[in-house]
């Protein structure tokens, strides 16, 4: 019995996983808090730059940039293990839609700036962020890989 409750659970957990790409901030911003756990700003006056951490025990946390969407699970990651983390989202600067963390571009340095200042600003398509990247006089297109402690600190000037 145990085992097929877990299983269960398993399994919405990974319809919901699914079901949250794709999304808008309206769709999914009933299933979280309001303000940003690390800047303490409002995310639904910054939800163009929303990011989400899906924690491995179902919780979701609402972030209002991705460069606070990173810090957040560099800071759970550290917390609790690599493990806890089961998925990042972050919001297409292009589409805003949220997007999988990990197969998205990140443009940096460019001459728009998030609630935080400089900010990673993502998007699905690699043509949509090297458009972007060249009309908003970015500095460089990095990947998720990029997304380490030392990294986000940079750019938080920490």
């Amino acid at each position: 019995m145990k085992r097929i409750i877990f299983l269960f659970f398993i399994l919405v957990s990974s319809l919901f996983s699914a079901e949250i790409l794709g999304k808008n901030y309206k769709e999914i911003s009933k299933l979280v808090q309001e303000v940003c756990p690390i800047k303490n700003v409002d995310i639904e006056k910054h939800k163009d730059w929303a990011g989400y951490v899906e924690l491995k025990d179902g919780s979701i946390v609402a972030l209002s940039s991705s460069k606070y969407t990173f810090a957040y699970m560099l800071i759970v990651q550290k917390r609790e293990g690599q493990d806890s983390v089961k998925n990042i989202y972050v919001t297409d600067y292009k589409s805003k839609k949220l997007i999988d963390a990990k197969t998205a571009y990140y443009v940096f340095g460019s001459n728009i700036m998030s609630v935080g200042g400089d900010d990673l600003i993502p998007f699905s398509l690699e043509n949509d962020a090297k458009e972007f990247f060249k009309v908003n006089n970015g500095k460089q297109i990095y990947r998720f890989d990029r997304m380490t402690e030392n990294f986000i600190n940079y750019l938080d000037m920490r």
